[in-house]
């Protein structure tokens, strides 16, 4: 399995989840409704973070979800799996967003300390 096959599984077993997502009033609505809820049963649900919630009931399946372990640690143990992983992580759009992507790539494997005026190479050699 190489990581773009990993993270779309990934994906999907994550779209299978009893998880509603909501960015809106309105769709928060529609996702409560959708599981016979009015917007103002909120001891009913849990927020998952990021615009996610879920029933209470289902909290064992969801925790269970995501503390399992899926093999990623030893899948990077490869460097070719490694190496697609980080190129892909690098590609999103969002990796550069907070301006210190070089130092957040650059600490998966060592421990430097971020500076505003460090670039890439900087990292490297720490």
């Amino acid at each position: 399995m190489n990581y773009r096959e990993y993270k779309e599984a990934k994906q999907k077993s994550v779209n299978e989840l009893p998880i509603f997502w909501a960015f809106s009033n309105e769709q928060f609505k529609e996702g409560m409704e959708a599981r016979g809820l009015t917007v103002d049963d909120t001891d009913q649900i849990y927020a998952l973070g990021a615009g996610g919630y879920y029933l209470r009931k289902d909290a064992d399946v969801i925790r269970a979800f995501f503390m399992k372990k899926d093999g990623l640690r030893k899948m990077m143990r490869d460097p070719v799996f490694a190496e697609e992983a980080f190129y892909d992580e690098m590609c999103n759009p969002e990796y550069g967003i907070n301006w210190q992507a070089d130092w957040d790539v650059c600490r998966c494997f060592g421990n430097p300390e971020y500076r505003e005026d460090a670039g890439y190479e900087d990292y490297l050699m720490e």
